[in-house]
């Protein structure tokens, strides 16, 4: 098999020669920058790099790490853990030599390590890192379904049974959703014996309200039916009687059943019937966060369509004016700035838009550092890269709390108080978050599923600080 391209196109060539570009000088620029710039954009650089030259990659990102350790303080410590997400892209090997602080969800960080480095070829160290994770209760079931698509059959069904035990130790819901898919792998004993012990889960642990709505027609909202019914399309191949038991004594499943005989894959089924006979004419941006930040978002989904970035570039110098503002400027390494990670994310999406002629825009980024960070980027999108999530933070000497929404608290299903774990802010009724499928709604009136797309938001962004935390931290039990 050959490795070369001799039928790469001149695009593909042009775009090569313009990635090699744009990191030598970023490169460049980097070495006479101030530590905490030059560390962060290292690290980025060692990211791009992975797609030309591994070894050089690698190199890169110990330089990143010498610089880092360099650095005091609270800025040195959040570049260090934020070096651990470019391990996992550049040199996995490394991740047990940086130390973690779990500042954001362990779950979390636990899954974004493992896609990371299947995202960028990593494909042993990722399959090493999911059947060897060792914390039940974090368990990065999402990585492990991404896997199973990539690797051989026997890793294939490692993976499911590795998932199932980690599953049995602690009961994480994202096992549901890699079973749901993959049940057909294990021998129908073992899928039985699994649902089996699902279904008795379900049925012994407290039952909670929920809201799922399937097609506009279905509504469940009892945890314990709605479990039922995830498994119902493997309950009705491999356990019969103990299906017609269960349709008997939970009418909202039963329900559910008969509209929906096979769960969820009739649901997909008509789905993809509805999508052939009325095709969707453009795809979207997920929106998570703050919804002063919705108008930005919109504006670099439309750029990314008409390849028009002005009006994102626009929202993206505002936040730049607030971030580096004399009142309240943000005391947090420019690499953590929010205006930063919109500069990144507008010359990533400009780069696969429009190819090299995207550089245009890195003129209109009159901070030098943030210019830098927006170039690397660039040179991701025209190197095929994935877009790198950004992390961000607002350290201010003087950061006012936001006005009040106005109505009272939301609260939770028992009465709860909900407040923000990092500030301890407290939403209001008309508060509002973004699902990824574009839905608005209070994340806390259920529970952070999306009524929309029915995802389960396991991390809430504050609207106030900014900060993510675990959902079910937000809740105050009394």
């Amino acid at each position: 098999m050959s490795t070369g391209r001799p039928n790469a196109s001149p695009a593909l060539c042009h775009n090569g020669f313009v990635v090699g570009e744009l990191l030598a000088s970023a490169h460049a620029a980097a070495l006479h920058s101030k530590p905490d710039v030059r560390a962060a954009a290292l690290l980025r650089i060692a990211r791009v790099q992975t797609a030309v030259d591994r070894s050089q990659a690698r190199r890169t990102f110990e330089q990143a790490l010498d610089e880092i350790r360099r650095i005091s303080g609270r800025d040195g410590a959040f570049l260090l853990e934020h070096a651990r997400l470019f391990a996992a892209a550049v040199a996995p090997d490394m991740l047990p030599s940086i130390p973690a602080e779990h500042r954001m969800p362990r779950h979390f960080e636990a899954d974004l390590l493992g896609r990371t480095m299947i995202e960028h070829g990593n494909l042993e160290a990722a399959l090493e890192f999911v059947m060897r994770y060792d914390d039940a209760s974090t368990y990065p079931f999402p990585t492990a379904g991404m896997l199973i698509d990539r690797v051989d059959a026997q890793e294939r069904l490692a993976l499911v049974r590795r998932a199932a035990a980690a599953w049995r130790e602690a009961h994480g819901d994202g096992f549901i959703l890699v079973f749901q898919y993959r049940w057909k792998l294990l021998p129908d004993e073992e899928a039985r014996a699994i649902v089996r012990e699902i279904v008795r889960f379900a049925l012994d642990e407290p039952d909670k309200p929920t809201r799922a709505t399937y097609e506009r027609t279905i509504q469940i909202t009892s945890s314990r039916e709605h479990r039922l019914f995830q498994v119902l399309p493997i309950l009705r191949q491999v356990d019969q009687p103990l299906l017609e038991s269960l349709l008997s004594s939970h009418p909202q499943f039963a329900a559910a059943a008969r509209r929906f005989p096979y769960g969820m894959e009739s649901i997909m089924e008509e789905a993809r019937g509805r999508m052939k006979s009325n095709p969707p004419s453009r795809g979207g941006f997920g929106m998570l966060g703050n919804p002063r930040d919705f108008p930005y978002f919109s504006a670099l989904m439309q750029g990314s369509q008409d390849g028009d970035f002005e009006q994102a570039m626009e929202h993206a110098q505002q936040q730049y004016r607030i971030d580096a503002g004399p009142e309240g400027r943000n005391m947090a390494p420019a690499e953590f700035w929010p205006s930063a990670s919109q500069f990144r994310s507008i010359l990533y999406s400009a780069g696969k838009r429009l190819g090299a002629g995207a550089s245009r825009y890195l003129a209109r980024i009159e901070d030098p550092d943030l210019r830098l960070f927006a170039q690397i980027e660039l040179a991701a999108g025209l190197a095929g890269l994935p877009e790198f999530p950004g992390i961000q933070r607002g350290l201010r000497s003087r950061r006012p709390m936001p006005t009040p929404a106005e109505g009272p608290p939301v609260l939770g299903a028992s009465g709860e108080t909900i407040r923000c774990p990092k500030c301890n802010w407290v939403p209001r009724l008309r508060d509002r978050w973004r699902c990824k499928c574009g839905h608005s709604w209070n994340t806390f009136e259920t529970a952070g599923a999306c009524p929309a797309c029915r995802y389960q938001w396991d991390v809430t962004a504050c609207l106030s600080c900014g900060e993510t935390s675990a959902h079910s931290g937000w809740y105050v039990r009394r």
